[in-house]
């Protein structure tokens, strides 16, 4: 599997936030706030992408911004060089969640059509969600939802489900939707996270 962080910086490496850049003046989406929110000078970037509730390629990609626009600075290392055009912010059409919805399979992969087909559809969202659409689960809800959505959701993409199966490419979706299912569940379980990403929608 490809480290998301080449070509930005080494896992270990620790992000900190400059406190004397205008962020009224950066635009940050709700997914840009959020993941400033939890650069905190002591959390590595490796950690970072287990912290957020998006694919690694998209908070990579929000990362980027938030460095070359002097949010963010990563001691020892220079910022990415912008080139001919800024770095566009992750929408939904991020090429690494952009995928066509089967209409056949080949013979090896052990998955019905019906079963791919679903992956398929749920995979090129996950990008697109915050973490309470993830789990298909309304703002206002209680612990007792968030677990009950979790564990059902779960259950459906857990990659132990296919165990021994040859899944081929569909192995890493379903780890990537169950790890963002899970991300999404850790972060509205936690009070004081759960609030201060609500607030980050809001803004």
């Amino acid at each position: 599997m490809s480290d998301p962080l080449a070509g930005l910086a080494p896992k270990a490496a620790v992000p900190h936030f400059k406190s004397a850049t205008p962020l009224s003046q950066l635009k940050l989406g709700p997914e840009e706030g959020f993941v400033l929110s939890r650069v905190d000078g002591s959390t590595r970037l490796g950690e970072l992408l287990n912290l957020v509730p998006f694919p690694p390629e998209q908070t990579v990609a929000i990362l980027r911004r938030l460095w070359i626009s002097g949010a963010i600075e990563i001691a020892g290392h220079a910022p990415p060089v912008m080139t001919s055009a800024p770095v566009a912010k992750p929408t939904s059409t991020s090429s690494s969640q952009v995928i066509a919805v089967v209409s056949s399979l080949p013979p090896e992969i052990q998955l019905t059509l019906e079963q791919a087909q679903h992956i398929d559809r749920v995979y090129s969202q996950i990008g697109t969600l915050n973490a309470f659409q993830i789990l298909g689960i309304e703002r206002g809800c209680d612990k007792k939802d968030i677990k009950r959505a979790y564990f059902k959701l779960s259950k459906e993409f857990h990659p132990d489900r296919f165990y021994g199966r040859n899944l081929g490419g569909y192995a890493e979706r379903l780890s990537q939707i169950f790890q963002s299912l899970k991300s999404a569940f850790d972060l509205l379980s936690d009070d004081n996270r759960r609030a201060a990403y609500e607030d980050s929608l809001q803004r």
